[in-house]
């Protein structure tokens, strides 16, 4: 178990749609070292904090953190049309 696998963990995840959608449901630190020993990658909550602090010391790691943050979070893709999202015209309580 090392920080090592964090990082390939977090490695994985970027380049993997199905890992990713995993990792957004995490909800506890728990919750992402359980999802590491999924992937094969062992690690602890304490090695999580280790690497986040390592990475906390790199030049420009918040914005690279937002981009990151905003990939794994943000939708695939979008369904609007191409004129913009448009004020709802229907009846909001169709069932009486």
């Amino acid at each position: 178990m090392s920080k090592d696998n964090v990082f390939q963990f977090f490695s994985k995840a970027a380049k993997n749609d199905a890992l990713k959608d995993k990792l957004q449901a995490v909800t506890s630190p728990e919750d992402l070292v359980n999802l590491g020993k999924q992937e094969g990658l062992e690690f602890s909550s304490e090695h999580v904090d280790e690497a986040i602090g390592e990475l906390k010391e790199q030049p420009n790691f918040f914005r690279s953190l937002a981009v990151a943050v905003l990939e794994v979070f943000s939708p695939s893709r979008d369904d609007y049309p191409e004129v913009g999202v448009q004020p709802f015209s229907g009846d909001p309580n169709p069932h009486p």
